[in-house]
């Protein structure tokens, strides 16, 4: 989701400048909700089977069933090499991508090959919105999807097509999905549930491996509804140091459902599919339930991504705030650091915005530094942190007015 909707205009101002006068934070802390688990796993298995939230979306297709497998991690999440990059249906939009219209699908893998001419910095990693929506407030209302190419007859080939050439690039494609609001009621909560059943159906039908989705990457930032019928209900009938009970019960329901079907899905094919997650950087330090409920080897994710959404400018200690954190109002919190000490079970990637200030504010994006003073900064990062959990970066986001567009 784009950053403007990550940060208060006010947060920001005070976290350049000083904290609120009776020591409060600035912002109601934490970038997503908090999750506890308060149900035992066998009443919580039962309940989702119940809604068939934890049904198998799998059936005998085209595809020919490979033996199962054990639950092994891919090879990426040992190493230190991910660059990932968002690409949400924006301009140009996904159905323009995938169909290469005016040969936007050649300048993307073009880009990706090598961005702003360094085939160095080449990514490997697409975090994809396949599907194109009606336009509407995403705040109030879910999203209409009106091109599909995932169930489509006659889009699923041309999909198929574009994920075989970026496969044969070395580019591993997630299909992106996020609205704040999937939280809010059962109903909105079945949506993300069905992006996982479609993004397994959509590979059951292509019987090329290399025209298949690598996993599923969810955005859901409860924080950002301001405005609409559900606005605020987050901080409501909160959980201790969380959000919103129902919500965060909802939200776990989500992940774990996600990950059995992903896992399903593996036990017949023998293909992995990561599930990943975009977490903000204050969460780990204001939503401890959620950390522990994460931060396991055995937890929903495969890895997560730390939208770190600093530039490079320093906190009222004088430490670069991408590095040490910001202060929040009354102590300094996230940042590269804090985040690799305290998710210690699960592995990371560090995500960067780059947006002008009609997306994100100055002090979060890197567009007013250029590409160049951001690449730095990540490879500073990939140098000096030793944490093994640590396994690369991620760019926000392709296009328009973002990585893509951006000055040297």
């Amino acid at each position: 989701m784009r950053a403007f909707e990550n940060y208060s205009t006010k947060w920001v101002d005070q976290m350049l400048e000083n904290p609120s006068e009776d020591g409060a934070p600035a912002r109601r802390l934490g970038m997503f909700g908090c999750l506890a688990l308060y149900l035992p796993v066998a009443m919580f298995c039962i309940y989702c089977a119940d809604r068939g939230q934890i049904s198998s979306p799998l059936n005998a297709t085209s595809l020919n069933a490979a033996p199962p497998t054990a639950l092994s991690a891919p090879a990426f999440l040992t190493q230190r090499e991910t660059r990932a990059l968002w690409l949400w249906d924006e301009t140009p939009s996904s159905q323009a991508i995938i169909e290469n219209r005016e040969g936007a699908q050649d300048a993307l893998l073009d880009f990706l090959a090598a961005p702003h001419g360094a085939p160095k910095r080449n990514i490997n990693r697409l975090f994809f919105a396949a599907q194109g929506h009606a336009p509407g407030d995403p705040l109030k209302a879910a999203q209409p999807v009106q091109y599909n190419p995932l169930v489509g007859e006659d889009a699923r080939p041309h999909l198929q097509r574009l994920l075989g050439r970026l496969s044969a690039q070395g580019v591993a494609t997630e299909l992106l999905a996020g609205q704040a609001i999937w939280l809010a009621s059962d109903e909105l909560a079945q949506i993300p549930v069905q992006r996982c059943r479609e993004t397994v159906a959509f590979n059951l039908a292509s019987e090329d491996p290399k025209a298949r989705f690598a996993g599923v990457h969810l955005d859901i930032e409860p924080h950002t509804i301001t405005r609409g019928p559900w606005a605020g209900q987050w901080w409501q009938h909160r959980l201790p140091r969380g959000y919103n009970a129902e919500w965060t019960q909802r939200w776990k329901e989500i992940l774990t459902s996600c990950r059995q079907i992903l896992d399903d899905y593996q036990a017949q094919t023998g293909q992995r599919l990561t599930l990943s997650s975009d977490i903000g950087s204050d969460f780990a330090r204001y939503n401890q339930p959620m950390r522990k409920f994460l931060n396991r080897a055995d937890g929903p994710l495969d890895y997560l991504v730390v939208l770190n959404y600093f530039d490079t400018r320093k906190n009222q200690r004088g430490q670069p705030m991408f590095v040490d954190g910001a202060h929040d109002g009354e102590q300094i919190v996230g940042g590269v650091r804090q985040n690799l000490a305290l998710w210690s079970q699960v592995p990371v990637l560090i995500g960067v915005e780059t947006g002008p200030e009609s997306i994100a504010p100055d002090p979060t994006s890197f567009y007013q530094e250029g590409y160049q003073i951001m690449h730095q900064t990540l490879d500073t990062l990939l140098v000096e942190q030793a944490s093994a959990r640590l396994i690369g970066v991620a760019i926000h986001h392709y296009a328009p007015d973002a990585y893509r567009d951006m000055k040297p």
